[in-house]
């Protein structure tokens, strides 16, 4: 976030509150928040993701006094700030503060506040593929508009309108008229998880099913199906032992039944999902970006602990 922002968020909270407070930039980290005769190690986000708090619980055990000042704070995740004892302030005003004879919590605020404007196409149902396609590939923002669109297979009029959406929004840097630097990928990346699971996800979903059998013996067209969720993360982890299966497929309900004697039930144990990438025929597996969102989406701290170890090893160093 940029200092104004930040200056505005600390403000806020003041106000409200009938408070003193001074944001600093200089200092360690993002610099120091003083309120009152307290001061306050700063740490600036847009969004703060589950996998990101065991660093803040460390950086408080080294600086003491931290304060989290953030654009979007989930419920999920405030809730760890507040078991941890970790201060926070939220554009929307909502905080946690305790601190010497100072105790403060606002909760009531709607929220979280998203960046993403109306008409953004880079984050629309049909955004979303593209962006998986952009983050699994860094350098591929800088092939032609039709090479993206074959590789992401939608229409070549909508990769405009989502390099436009990235410009606007800051993710995309222009060099020349061909070439394009990106920005705050990591930030893109949680953006992109979000989005997947509230907008893309429901989308892809074709239904609930149970298998007949043991999964292990089960013998897919691996050019049409791969693993997701808890089963595809302990394929690639062997450290999350999977309570429910997650299946992406190209074929259709007749041709699971009758290939893989794979049943719908309601509330089986198997939620089959459409696949939107090409597959490579030794895959058993989705891509990490995909396993990571469906573990993020299920939730649980061993699913958790499971997407960290999976963006350590196969998502960072692609952004």
């Amino acid at each position: 976030m940029y200092i104004g922002k930040v200056n505005n968020i600390v403000n806020k909270f003041a106000q409200l509150h009938g408070l003193k407070a001074k944001y600093n930039v200089v200092g360690p980290q993002d610099g120091y928040l003083k309120i009152g005769k307290e001061r306050y190690v700063v740490f600036c986000r847009g969004e703060l993701r589950k996998y990101q708090i065991p660093d803040l619980i460390e950086q408080k055990e080294f600086h003491k006094k931290i304060i989290v000042v953030a654009e979007n704070l989930f419920p999920a995740v405030k809730g760890e700030l507040v078991a941890h004892g970790i201060n926070y302030l939220e554009e929307n005003g909502n905080a946690y503060m305790k601190a010497n004879g100072l105790y403060v919590f606002v909760d009531v605020n709607r929220g979280p506040v998203k960046k993403t404007i109306k008409g953004n196409r880079a984050f629309t149902k049909t955004g979303l593929k593209v962006l998986f396609h952009l983050l699994r590939n860094k350098n591929l923002i800088n092939e032609t508009q039709r090479e993206i669109a074959k590789v992401t297979g939608v229409a070549l009029g909508t990769i405009p309108q989502v390099i436009e959406g990235l410009k606007e929004t800051g993710y995309l840097i222009p060099l020349n008229n061909k070439e394009y630097l990106w920005e705050n990928k990591l930030e893109l990346f949680n953006r992109w998880v979000e989005g997947y699971n509230t907008d893309l996800r429901p989308k892809l979903v074709k239904g609930n099913y149970t298998i007949k059998g043991d999964w292990r013996e089960i013998r897919f067209d691996r050019n049409k199906n791969q693993w997701g969720g808890e089963l595809g993360a302990d394929l690639l982890t062997n450290y999350l032992r999977p309570e429910k299966y997650e299946l992406y497929t190209k074929e259709d309900q007749k041709a699971l039944i009758k290939n893989y004697r794979i049943m719908p039930k309601e509330d089986g144990e198997l939620t089959v999902l459409e696949m939107f990438w090409e597959a490579k025929g030794n895959d058993k597996v989705v891509p990490p970006l995909v396993v990571y969102a469906d573990l993020m989406h299920e939730g649980g701290k061993r699913n958790e602990e499971t997407a960290e170890i999976i963006f350590n090893e196969h998502i960072e160093k692609n952004l």
